[in-house]
């Protein structure tokens, strides 16, 4: 059942085998799976059904350097959900070498390798709902065409993977009827977790409180209980813990929030391709209408010679605020996207409006083309339960920004910790000091000097670089896409991270994580599919465990 937690009695304890504290992706997949034991589960959601509300607020931060981090309150979502509620859906599995120790990879290596997650992974998509388990274009695309660009022949250059996209799936909306049907499942909405209580040595939770909005404090007394609040929420609410663990729980090695990672990304070069050459970069439907797309990926033994991170690269359209594409369409776009968020774009030297005239004699040149192209692309965003993830075109001149997803090394001094300053619940409020660190930095920068030394093998097409100096507008690409990962890392031994292999924090019998702040490093891959295959892989553990629940 679904209940609001501001009904429940000051005082009240609620006892229950299992305590999630977070209802997005991974915590709804645990809510599920572990209720089908018959064992008595409780999910706690800081936001509202539909909506975040006032705790929202909640996750204010600081920033140690604004301009290289979006604000701590952006890019994340409190409700019955997460944020599936504002995720795009694109889902890629996490590649071997993402599992190995790499020499020019500071603390790389996972506990254990990609064929442990291979089950949980096929699992995972019918939770995401994101088709077949194969990311073959020959697999997942037999009628469509074998090469992505024309002529060209992979080497260390890999075109013949892709990218799926979930619809996306909205977990609080899909699975509400199941979590309101099952009666050991109580879900409580505008519950916020204050405080993670543990015994007077520290080695088990003893309860979890709990406070509203309303004031009403209650406690719930699990056996086990599980962080699945993202990977921030994750490691505040440890960091705050600390009653019996000074640093807080899970902080016995100085690991607790420190290698704290996003992804690189942005578009630094354009390729153009000669004319006549053939390129496939838009969306394609697999059998049962999965949209799916075609990228460039360095294979990972090409990645150990070169010594370069994990990072995949899509073929994008021209930049919609850069008038000189002449595309009506992307000008349509230009304007109705600053519209909706309010900015105003100057030019230096050109006056206010010139960049807007411009893009009006677009749209004006391109009014055919908008009629023909915005009706079918409308039904496909807006109308269909499957959405198309985003504005895509072919290029008339066979030009294309190379978008680049990369892996970013862990680095110590990159860290979240607590600050002096609290929120409206008195929970220490969080501090990011967000690093980058120079070598991530050459990685892409090499990454795509090899990419335009296999086009030219191929005689395909050649980069052009958009700035002068790289490195600069490498670094200048600010983190924005939400994925925060490797706060609470999984290590063997203790002393060399937050939790064990099975996601169980080192020291504390009954407390696990599930959050990609378990992640040992980042991939090239967005983080919520691995979320959920790491999510049913606890949940496995947890059922076969006789001391869980």
């Amino acid at each position: 059942m679904i209940q609001n937690a501001q009904r429940i009695p000051r005082g009240e304890t609620i006892a229950c085998d299992y305590c999630i504290v977070g209802a997005g992706a991974a915590g709804i997949t645990l809510a599920l799976e572990l209720a089908q034991t018959g064992r008595s589960v409780v999910l706690l959601e800081a936001g509202g059904m539909n909506r975040a509300g006032r705790s929202l607020d909640l996750y204010r931060g600081t920033l140690a350097d604004p301009t290289r981090h979006l604000p701590l309150d952006k890019d994340r979502y409190r409700q019955l959900g997460g944020t599936t509620a504002i995720w795009g859906g694109r889902c890629i599995p996490f590649d071997p070498i993402d599992f190995e120790p790499r020499p020019y990879v500071s603390h790389s290596g996972w506990p254990f390798g990609a064929s442990e997650l291979q089950l949980y992974y096929r699992r995972a998509h019918e939770y995401c709902e994101c088709g077949a388990y194969t990311y073959r274009v020959a697999e997942a695309l037999p009628d469509a065409p074998r090469e992505m660009i024309g002529g060209f022949r992979d080497g260390e250059l890999v075109t013949d993977t892709i990218e799926r996209w979930s619809p996306p799936t909205h977990f609080g909306k899909r699975n509400k009827l199941a979590m309101e049907s099952l009666t050991n499942l109580r879900v409580l909405v505008k519950a916020v977790c204050t405080e993670l209580v543990t015994a007077a040595d520290g080695r088990r939770v003893e309860h979890v409180e709990v406070l509203t909005f309303r004031r009403n404090a209650f406690r719930v007394l699990p056996r086990t209980t599980i962080l699945a609040g993202g990977g921030m929420e994750v490691t505040r609410l440890l960091l705050a813990s600390r009653r019996a663990h000074a640093l807080g729980i899970g902080n016995h090695s100085d690991w607790l929030g420190r290698c704290y990672m996003c992804h690189l990304s942005g578009a630094i070069a354009r390729v153009q391709f000669p004319a006549g050459v053939a390129v496939i970069s838009g969306y394609e439907e697999d059998a049962d209408g999965v949209y799916c797309r075609r990228r460039l990926w360095i294979d990972g033994a090409a990645q150990r010679r070169h010594g370069l991170l994990n990072t995949h690269i899509l073929l994008d359209r021209p930049l919609i605020s850069d008038p000189s594409h002449g595309s009506g369409i992307l000008s349509l776009a230009f304007f109705t996207k600053n519209l909706v968020q309010g900015k105003h774009h100057i030019v230096p030297g050109k006056g206010k409006y010139a960049l807007y005239w411009a893009h009006a004699r677009n749209i004006l040149s391109g009014s055919p083309e908008i009629m023909s192209f915005l009706p079918k692309f409308c039904r496909r965003r807006f109308v269909h339960g499957r959405r198309i993830p985003s504005l895509l075109m072919q290029s008339k001149t066979n030009s294309y920004y190379l978008y680049y997803h990369s892996e970013q090394s862990p680095n110590r001094d990159s860290r979240l910790s607590v600050s002096s300053d609290r929120d409206a619940f008195g929970v220490p409020r969080l501090h990011l000091d967000y690093r980058i660190a120079e070598g991530d930095v050459e990685s892409v920068l090499h990454l795509h000097e090899l990419i335009d030394r296999e086009l030219r093998r191929g005689g395909c097409g050649q980069l052009v670089f958009n700035e002068g100096d790289v490195r600069a507008a490498i670094r200048g690409n600010q983190a924005v896409l939400g994925h925060h990962i490797g706060t609470t890392r999984m290590s063997v031994r203790a002393e060399d991270g937050v939790v064990d292999p099975d996601c169980r924090v080192h020291g504390v019998d009954n407390l696990y994580v599930a959050s990609s702040s378990v992640f040992p490093t980042s991939s090239q891959a967005n983080p919520t599919l691995t979320i959920v295959a790491m999510a049913l892989r606890l949940s496995d553990r947890l059922k076969a465990s006789p001391n869980s629940g």
